[in-house]
């Protein structure tokens, strides 16, 4: 049997038949790990070869029906997080790939705001649990604390903290664990940044509402 023709790792992870799909695919996979370069540092070629083969998957779930996106959506947020990816990163990379595919294929732009809704409803159930000026907060927080300028890069590490406490309160257990394992790393990170890691996590479980996600 033929492997994965974009990932050897991906197994029989579904791929588009057509082309023109994957190539944009591939280009929404990049422009991602460009936004967040957290990808990279973290996850090196693995992490892109699999950003890749998923970007690839989730341009296959456009043919399907909205409860069946949302449920492999849901799914799929969940597997990420708990691996260290908290879901807002993957709520982005639809919306990159929702342009994408519209650019380059713009006679199904229809069918691919499946991947539009899909965000969306990423984005309500973050937001039901920490709004955006909470994160935007605590984003500004965490680079003060870090003694760092706010650059894109370390706002964006105080949003993807922000957003794993999210995906932690709708359910998804190891989400905080599974990032702060590696940004509390004394081997990588010097403690002033250690410590302000800590203090943005203690600030947005502090802030975030419990109960239940909307579905």
């Amino acid at each position: 049997m033929p492997g994965h023709p974009l990932n050897p790792e991906a197994g029989s992870t579904p791929v588009p038949d057509d082309p023109r799909e994957v190539a944009a695919a591939l280009r929404a996979g990049e422009l991602s790990l460009g936004y967040a370069p957290y990808y990279g540092f973290r996850y090196g070629e693995r992490g892109r070869r699999f950003t890749g083969s998923d970007s690839a998957f989730l341009v296959t779930l456009s043919t399907h029906t909205r409860p069946v996106v949302e449920r492999q959506i849901r799914w799929l947020a969940g597997l990420l997080s708990n691996r260290g990816m908290p879901s807002v990163l993957l709520e982005q990379h639809l919306r990159v790939l929702h342009r994408t595919l519209c650019r380059a294929i713009p006679r199904r732009a229809a069918s691919y705001e499946r991947l539009l809704e899909a965000a969306e409803l990423l984005r309500e159930v973050r937001r039901a649990h920490l709004p955006d000026d909470v994160c935007r907060a605590i984003a500004r927080s965490f680079a003060r604390d870090a003694g760092l300028p706010p650059t894109r890069l370390a706002l964006g590490t105080g949003w993807l903290l922000a957003g794993a406490v999210a995906d932690e309160r709708s359910g998804i257990r190891s989400a905080v664990a599974s990032v702060a394992s590696w940004f509390t790393d004394p081997e990588l990170f010097p403690p002033a940044f250690v410590a302000a890691v800590h203090r943005a996590l203690s600030e947005a479980r502090a802030a975030a509402r419990p109960g239940p996600a909307p579905r």
